[in-house]
């Protein structure tokens, strides 16, 4: 027969038993971590190894930025105060950091591209980031891009929507400007400015470039053109162009060219 006696209880459970083997492990990593056995001086960073295309920035000074940072150790070194070290660089767009056995830190790196100039102090990247670099006031083959703050991602959209189907026509966009009161401008490679009021924008571009051809070869060179009128356009041609150095191409002609 089975033994119904009363058993003792256990002095210690295996649930109990688990907390204090835990603990008591956390324990020795935290004094070892506190004796400095993880530390600079016992796993020093050798080697900073830095990959990306870099066009404007030098191996050396992300190496130096990251340098105070890594200082730690290997196990001490927060990946993130490198990053962000890295990352605070004029070029630099993003950094990503991680750590390579027994003594190294990998930094890879994705460079700032420059698409066009924003309102002559800034830059936009090719992420549609502004960002700002001294010494950049000379770079050359940039669209100049001009608007609100508020409005500098509308900015953006419609220069790319622009060149992309002015680039249909090979022309090619040196600027384009919205003013206050939401108007917008456009000035071509070439010089020739194109006004395009404050609705119907797309509309009149593509009505400008249904001319084109047309302004391309007279004898004449245009200087302005004026989209905002509701039935036609109004050119402006260079000073000694001709008799007359302003000219309309009244809804008639337009018609004619479009047909």
């Amino acid at each position: 027969m089975a033994n119904t006696d009363d058993q003792p209880d256990r002095l210690i459970g295996p649930a109990t038993l688990a907390t204090l083997i835990l603990a008591g492990g956390l324990l020795l990593v935290a004094l070892w971590l506190r004796s400095g056995l993880l530390g600079a001086d016992q796993w020093p960073i050798e080697w900073l190894d830095v990959e990306g295309e870099l066009q404007r920035t030098s191996s050396s000074q992300i190496r130096g930025a990251a340098a105070g940072p890594a200082a730690s150790g290997f196990f001490s070194v927060d990946l993130g105060r490198v990053r962000e070290a890295v990352e605070a660089l004029p070029w630099v767009a993003e950094a990503e950091v991680s750590r390579h056995w027994p003594d190294a830190l990998q930094i890879s790196i994705a460079e700032h591209q420059p698409v066009a100039r924003w309102n002559e102090v800034s830059l936009f990247s090719d992420r549609a980031e502004i960002f700002t670099v001294d010494g950049s006031d000379g770079m050359q083959g940039l669209a100049r891009l001009s608007g609100p703050e508020s409005r500098r991602h509308d900015v953006l959209e419609e220069w790319l929507w622009m060149r992309r189907e002015l680039g249909r026509i090979g022309q090619d966009i040196q600027a384009v400007r919205l003013d206050d009161r939401g108007a917008w401008a456009v000035v071509l490679a070439s010089g020739l400015e194109i006004l395009l009021g404050r609705e119907q924008v797309r509309d009149r571009l593509v009505r400008f470039i249904g001319i084109h051809d047309v302004l391309a070869n007279d004898q004449r060179r245009a200087r302005r053109v004026d989209l905002r009128y509701t039935n036609g356009l109004a050119v402006r041609w260079q000073a000694g162009a001709g008799p007359g150095e302003t000219g309309a191409l009244e809804r008639s002609r337009e018609e004619q060219i479009n047909g």
